[in-house]
């Protein structure tokens, strides 16, 4: 105990505490105003914990910044599409999510009473499965529109004029970063995740992944 006493007066140790601190605020959060400040951390192992969640959600994001560009070189047409539909009609895809996410839960909550029968836990991973590929083709949807909707050309003279912010991976890549930034936001940071990951599912299920198809198969009566 003593032992630990003499560390946290040594100065070496006070100036590490005081550097983490400064790094983690800087990485963790912007600047608040003064009555929205919050405490930073008081000791070394609180600014640790902080630095290691930072470096986790940044890296989380890096993984997101390239699955996007990923699959915008793949499905670049039918990810403008879902974009296009989202930025068109938010609240169809808004609607479209919520409905979509009770959907999940209820099917999950009714194959689980299934998992004693054997056949339940293949539904489940197929739900599983199905629920995330929809997740990450619509988050790259609003990364899309959201970098359309910040860097997106007025006019067609506008677009021929630029040579780099153009395209659907430039669109994409803006949206990833700007999302991605606001994610490391304390609070506000996961608030806006959420809410921008039912859209994607809104506007993912809402386009069909972007070839504008329906679900099912229109009847029409055999022609003699």
């Amino acid at each position: 105990m003593d032992r630990f006493a003499k560390l946290r007066t040594d100065p070496f140790y006070r100036l590490m505490t005081l550097a983490a601190t400064v790094v983690t605020a800087i990485l963790a959060a912007p600047p608040a105003a003064p009555d929205t400040f919050v405490m930073p951390p008081t000791s070394l192992s609180d600014a640790a914990v902080m630095m290691q969640r930072t470096a986790v959600a940044a890296a989380l994001l890096v993984v997101w910044l390239f699955g996007s560009i990923i699959l915008t070189l793949v499905s670049g047409r039918d990810v403008r599409y879902s974009a296009n539909e989202l930025r068109l009609a938010p609240l169809h895809c808004l609607i479209v999510g919520l409905l979509a996410l009770t959907s999940f839960l209820l099917t999950a909550v009714a194959f689980n009473y299934l998992v004693p029968y054997l056949i339940g836990t293949p539904l489940l991973i197929a739900l599983g499965v199905f629920a995330i590929l929809t997740k990450i083709y619509g988050m790259v949807a609003v990364f899309h529109a959201v970098g359309t909707l910040v860097a997106g050309a007025r006019s067609r003279e506008q677009l021929a004029s630029r040579k780099w912010l153009r395209g659907d991976l430039a669109m994409s890549v803006i949206g990833a970063l700007l999302l991605g930034a606001i994610r490391l936001i304390p609070v506000i940071g996961p608030i806006v995740w959420g809410l921008a990951s039912v859209f994607a599912i809104g506007s993912a299920l809402a386009t069909k992944f972007g070839r504008r198809e329906p679900w099912f198969l229109a009847w029409r009566p055999a022609e003699a």
